[in-house]
C-alpha cells in the first residue's frame, strides 16, 4: 500500500511539474509576442510620422520612408505568420488589427 501511495504521489508531482512547465512556456510565448507587438506599435507610430512628413515634402522623411516601409513589411509578415500558425492570442490579433487600421486610415487621408 505504501509503495502504491508513493507512486500516486510521484505521478501527481509529475503532473504538477508538467502543468507549471506548460504555463511557463505559454507565459514566455505571450511575453515574446507581446514585446513584438509593442515594438510593432512603436515602429508604426514612427512610420506614420515620417509618412506624413514625406507627404509634406520633408526630405529626411522622404529618404527614410522607403527603408521604414521595408522594415514595417518584414515586421508585418512576421506577425502574420505567427497569427496564421495560431501562436498569437485573440487579444494580440485584435491589437495587430487595430495597428493596421491606423496605417490604413493614415494612408487614406
Amino acid at each position: 500500500m505504501f509503495h502504491l501511495n508513493n507512486q500516486i504521489m510521484q505521478i501527481h508531482n509529475e503532473e504538477e511539474i508538467l502543468d507549471i512547465t506548460i504555463k511557463s512556456n505559454e507565459d514566455f510565448i505571450d511575453n515574446k509576442w507581446g514585446k513584438q507587438l509593442a515594438d510593432y506599435k512603436n515602429y508604426v507610430k514612427e512610420y506614420i510620422k515620417h509618412y506624413k512628413k514625406a507627404q509634406k515634402g520633408n526630405e529626411v522623411s522622404r529618404a527614410l520612408y522607403p527603408y521604414m516601409r521595408v522594415k514595417w513589411e518584414a515586421l508585418n509578415d512576421r506577425l502574420n505568420t505567427a497569427s496564421n500558425r495560431n501562436i498569437l492570442t485573440e487579444k494580440q490579433i485584435k491589437k495587430i488589427t487595430k495597428i493596421k487600421a491606423k496605417i490604413i486610415n493614415t494612408c487614406a487621408e
